[in-house]
């Protein structure tokens, strides 16, 4: 069985079937500001190919959250991993997850090749806000989360949505 980390690039609908699409997650901790803000935004072709997601610099691709298990019959996802990260504002220590948002395990199905990320910010043991895609489905037209940021001082969670084809 040969697993491996999967970074390739996604296929979106309004994309055209020869452009590479490679998803990105950015977190920033802002101590100063008073925010934390998480984005998600794609990448096309060359810039997305060669692109260098960094746990330092706060940049996350979902493939790089799953491993795949490649075998002549099928190529499936088997396993899925999360990154959870730490930040203190004025009102206390937020803890947010980012984990993959899978929507086949099998990578030859339909939207085997699309994959998006979801995330939940929990404070002081609770989720403030629960699992949350930033794309609910692989295809159509349902608005896609491209910001979430979220405030110290209130402890308000503020989402930014566009619709998908603005988004791809």
């Amino acid at each position: 069985m040969l697993i491996l980390l999967f970074s390739t690039c996604a296929y979106a609908a309004g994309a055209s079937a020869n452009e590479a699409i490679y998803p990105l997650v950015t977190y920033k901790c802002n101590e100063e500001a008073d925010i934390i803000t998480l984005t998600n935004s794609i990448l096309k072709g060359k810039e997305g190919a060669s692109y260098k997601y960094s746990d330092e610099d706060g940049t996350y691709s979902p493939w790089d959250l799953v491993e795949i298990d490649r075998r002549t019959e099928r190529t499936r996802i088997v396993r899925t991993k999360k990154i959870v990260k730490t930040c203190k504002l004025s009102s206390g220590e937020y803890t947010i997850t980012i984990e993959p948002q899978v929507f086949s395990n099998n990578l030859s199905g339909t939207c085997g090749t699309s994959i998006s990320s979801a995330f939940t910010v929990t404070f002081d043991g609770f989720d403030i806000r629960e699992r949350t895609p930033f794309e609910d489905y692989c295809r159509g037209n349902s608005p896609i989360i491209t910001r979430v940021t979220i405030f110290g001082k209130t402890s308000e969670v503020k989402v930014k949505r566009l619709p998908r084809y603005k988004f791809y």
